[in-house]
């Protein structure tokens, strides 16, 4: 958990930045990829999270997110504690770590909660002093916001409170890094409280969740089309610095009845596919595996993302010339994303 300078090496980039009507346009690139900086979320709940950040940490993830804090339905923190070995394996020299907070409460995000926090000034100074007291304390390199669900009116009290948190974590050394939904156009409603351009301003880093295309509640349908993916990316490029962007990467699915879905690790889904028979589907348009079966007289569908999936979105970040990526989630991902992400983390495509 010390905090590192992260170094350029010798690869020479050439970046041209012209702003227009507020907006940051993509950069210009020349010269050997640089290096991404490869980010990975640690769910605590999560018994196979420990085995795989081993993995993970091997093979060049650098910045780990244990999903350590939640903001509960009174307003107040909760905060856990891992496990003596995985604390050890994090305060190995060259690995940050920026604890994730997030609002996820009585099976649900609480974002109505957390708008009423923020827009209450008392609250909002006790709970942002409870934050990075938590981090001092913890020896955290940071703290990675995923506060999810915020009505649209929430956005300036968001914005006030995430240039303050900011400022609290800088005075003490630390970093601040904000989780977004994944979003193409400024007409996407829901996501109205979380301005790119903005938090962009704001944060350290901005962590775009490029995932749940389809969800839970959805259609049965790929988790992140790569079509989609790079439309996200393009968005964010436009209104984020690229050496802030970390592009989300999904190793997780769904098995779908109907429009309600179960959540499924690659892993996961190999093992179904093993047990009822199917024979999993490449979709090379998606880049992403499929496959249908039958079981007490209901239809199936499954979508999941594997090391090929994860390796075809994380080329977009390579591309582009992101500051890297950000894993959902260590635990029962395909073991062959790692060697993917060890390419990255070198400067190299994948494919």
């Amino acid at each position: 958990m010390r905090r590192r300078t992260v170094l350029l090496g010798s690869a020479v980039a050439v970046v041209v930045l012209l702003v227009v009507g507020g907006l940051v346009l993509r950069p210009v690139l020349s010269g050997p990829t640089v290096p991404l900086v490869t980010a990975a979320w640690l769910p605590v709940s999560d018994d196979r999270g420990p085995a795989s950040l081993v993995a993970a940490l091997a093979d060049g993830v650098t910045e780990v997110s244990p999903t350590l804090v939640t903001v509960r339905t009174d307003g107040q923190l909760e905060v856990r504690q891992l496990t003596p070995q995985t604390q050890a394996l994090l305060e190995a020299p060259g690995v940050r770590v920026l604890a994730t907070v997030q609002n996820y409460a009585d099976g649900g995000w609480q974002g109505e909660l957390i708008a009423a926090l923020l827009a209450d000034p008392v609250r909002e100074e006790a709970h942002r002093r409870a934050l990075v007291q938590a981090a001092v304390d913890n020896g955290w390199d940071g703290l990675d916001i995923d506060y999810e669900s915020l009505p649209a009116t929430a956005g300036p009290q968001l914005t006030s409170f995430l240039t303050a948190l900011r400022d609290d974590l800088h005075a003490r050394g630390l970093d601040l890094a904000v989780a977004v939904p994944a979003r193409t156009t400024d007409e996407d409603t829901w996501a109205l409280a979380y301005s790119y351009q903005v938090i962009g301003r704001i944060a350290d880093q901005v962590r775009v969740m490029t995932y749940d295309h389809s969800w839970s509640g959805s259609t049965a349908g790929p988790v992140a089309p790569l079509p989609w993916v790079r439309d996200v990316a393009t968005y964010a490029l436009e209104r984020v610095p690229p050496e802030k962007l970390m592009l989300g990467l999904a190793t997780y699915g769904y098995d779908w009845v109907g429009s309600s879905g179960t959540t499924l690790q690659a892993t996961d889904a190999v093992a179904l596919a093993e047990r009822v028979g199917a024979d999993p589907r490449w979709d090379s348009d998606a880049a992403a595996v499929t496959f249908s079966y039958e079981q007490d007289g209901q239809q199936h569908t499954v979508w999941y993302e594997d090391a090929r999936s994860l390796a075809a979105k994380q080329d977009i970040a390579i591309d582009e010339g992101l500051r890297g990526v950000a894993i959902w989630a260590l635990g029962g991902e395909d073991p062959k994303v790692w060697t993917s992400v060890a390419a990255a983390a070198q400067g190299s495509s994948s494919s």
